[in-house]
């Protein structure tokens, strides 16, 4: 039986109706991907007609355009500088803000997770997209300590979208995850951040034997809303 469609209404805050639009888009296609997602269920879920919805943004393709646009901006804040010089404990906080907005914007988590494994017509022309500036970032902190001698030599990049992609798909797994380990959520927050840490740092590390400090156990961070 098919899931309903919630109606979003129209909040005092938002009075935008592109906005609204590309609100109810960004959680359908978290749910239901981009060929699950038909312009008549965005637009019944905000209210509209479909004339309407077409009329703001055409065709469904511009319309889920936006809608990763918007999910490569929600990112930018969670984007630090380059330190100098680098540290472990610089890379692993790096990592950890990308694992804070994974259940910040969970919806968006989600949708990033069903777009790479998804959409390899899209992904392949991965190089247009916003998101590689949030990549390009992880990498260059990282190359950045192996050209000084501070991190051991590996790959780089692929590490950084091993580490992404185990990230986002621990995020949009939670609530199978929760339930598999009989825990609360929180730990299991917690307990992914610790391994998080442990990984990276020990990738890190010239000598693996000799462990970060940045495998200290901190308060679990809880999901907004």
């Amino acid at each position: 039986m098919p899931t309903a469609i919630p109606k979003l209404g129209r909040p005092k805050h938002v009075k935008d109706t592109g906005i609204r639009c590309l609100a109810a888009a960004e959680e359908l296609f978290a749910v239901r991907g981009f060929e699950g997602t038909s312009l008549r269920e965005v637009s019944a879920a905000v209210g509209i007609t479909s004339a309407a919805l077409i009329h703001h943004f055409g065709t469904k393709e511009r319309l889920y355009g936006l809608v990763l646009e918007r999910l490569a901006k929600s990112l930018d804040s969670y984007i630090m500088e380059i330190t100098e010089p680098p540290s472990i404990e610089a890379v692993v906080l790096m990592f950890e803000r990308f694992l804070d907005w994974s259940f910040d914007q969970q919806h968006l988590a989600q949708l990033l997770l069903r777009e790479l494994m998804e959409n390899r017509t899209r992904v392949s022309r991965a190089r247009r997209m916003h998101l590689l500036s949030l990549i390009a970032s992880y990498v260059e902190q990282i190359s950045s300590g192996q050209k000084s001698g501070a991190f051991r030599q590996f790959d780089a990049e692929l590490f950084v979208y091993y580490t992404l992609g185990a990230i986002t798909h621990f995020s949009a797994a939670a609530p199978t995850i929760d339930r598999m380990l009989r825990v609360d959520m929180g730990d299991a927050i917690s307990r992914f951040r610790l391994t998080l840490r442990d990984n990276v740092a020990t990738m890190l590390t010239l000598n693996p034997n000799v462990r970060s400090s940045s495998g200290s156990k901190a308060p679990a961070r809880r999901p907004q809303g």
